[in-house]
């Protein structure tokens, strides 16, 4: 099936005001994405796609309220009818208007969540922590999986104690850096160097963890590491793969602030996807990317893997024709440690029982694909 990944961004409104917001310039304006424009935008996605996975993002999308998700959840079952499109949803929530009507809402029509929740760091930097822990406690009671997506704020986050915070809550999650866009521009900004040294002494310490949760950062890494698929927009080419639309009807390539330079246009002046990606905002991103992702091929050995990297970051901190600094810093010196560390686990013959679950999962995925073969305790429980 061909799949594209919508972040839908339904409203700028939010009932926090996170220090580091990359939102924080829009005022958070209650305002929401017409439905009928969101039913143009799904009949325009399904002349290109089969497959629509939908991100319900925002500021914080709850604040749209339940009454606009239901009726949204029949504009997406009226164009499944008439089309056959297989529409998927997720959303991704600071957590802390989640009731019991929201969980209801979730069950019954299959949404995957997503967590905004800095571990100790939240209460500093996002606040209501107890509001989010209620509600991610009231989302394992009823039995639906979520995930957490940590932001490291800055140099003094300690990511092995906020590691041990999430692993002694069972809580599975990602580390995000500080981007610089929003509320972000006036804080000091995570250093390259002190990060991936940081990822590389906790990654140390996950992967023998057997009693660990899934540290998303690490799994996207050790996946690259091991041969397995892009499962990360940062190391990809996302053109074509991903599409973004803002409560104004306006699209761009994703929900990131630095490509908003870059608009598509109108939902409404649009009739199917091949207008969209022809589009003058279109045509000067992915040329400037291109032009990027040339020097990086002719002058970087891990091209194969990060292809590039991300329009975004490019545009942040040099320029989207040009690499990017940190970012290329923290990548290469991770990718080369869990390359290693992986080399060595294979040289050594080391146990399956000594390792993280999310690491046997990967090597269970990914080497079975390669040799068609795994060991029996891997195989029986993964495979």
């Amino acid at each position: 099936m061909k799949k594209i990944e919508v972040i839908l961004k339904v409203t700028d409104a939010c009932n926090l005001r996170c220090k580091y917001c990359y939102n924080s310039e829009k005022a958070y304006v209650k305002n929401c994405l017409p439905l009928e424009q969101f039913e143009k935008f799904l009949n325009v996605l399904l002349t290109g796609y089969n497959l629509i996975h939908i991100i319900w993002h925002g500021g914080e999308p709850l604040c749209a309220g339940i009454d606009y998700f239901r009726k949204a959840m029949d504009v997406e079952r009226r164009v499944h009818i008439q089309s056959g499109v297989t529409i998927e949803n997720s959303i991704q929530t600071n957590g802390t208007l989640i009731n019991r009507e929201w969980i209801q809402f979730f069950k019954e029509h299959d949404f995957r969540v997503g967590i905004s929740f800095d571990g100790i760091e939240n209460e500093a930097y996002r606040g209501q922590t107890d509001k989010t822990l209620r509600a991610m406690d009231t989302l394992r009671a009823a039995g639906l999986r979520f995930g957490c997506n940590a932001v490291v704020s800055n140099d003094a986050y300690d990511l092995k104690a906020n590691y041990r915070f999430f692993k002694e809550k069972k809580i599975s999650f990602e580390f995000s850096p500080l981007l610089s866009e929003g509320g972000g521009k006036s804080m000091p900004s995570t250093g390259s160097v002190r990060y991936a040294q940081a990822l590389c002494d906790l990654f140390d310490e996950w992967i023998y963890d057997v009693d660990g949760v899934s540290v998303r950062t690490f799994s996207l890494y050790l996946n690259l590491a091991t041969g397995g698929r892009f499962r990360v927009c940062t190391c990809a080419s996302c053109h074509l793969k991903y599409l973004s639309i803002t409560p104004d009807g306006t699209v761009y390539n994703c929900g990131r602030d630095s490509v908003g330079k870059y608009p598509f246009g109108k939902i409404d002046d649009f009739e199917n996807t091949k207008q969209i990606f022809a589009s003058e905002g279109a045509k000067a991103l992915i040329g400037g990317s291109v032009l990027r992702r040339e020097k990086c091929k002719a002058s970087c050995e891990y091209f194969g893997v990060c292809a590039g990297g991300c329009a975004d970051i490019a545009i942040m901190e040099n320029g989207l024709e040009n690499m990017p600094t940190d970012f290329c810093h923290t990548f290469k010196t991770v990718y080369k440690h869990v390359s290693e560390t992986f080399a060595e686990l294979v040289k050594n013959n080391t146990p399956l029982s000594q390792l993280n679950p999310a690491v046997k999962a990967i090597l269970a995925k990914n080497m079975a694909k390669m040799t068609g073969t795994t060991e029996n305790d891997l195989a029986d429980t993964y495979v």
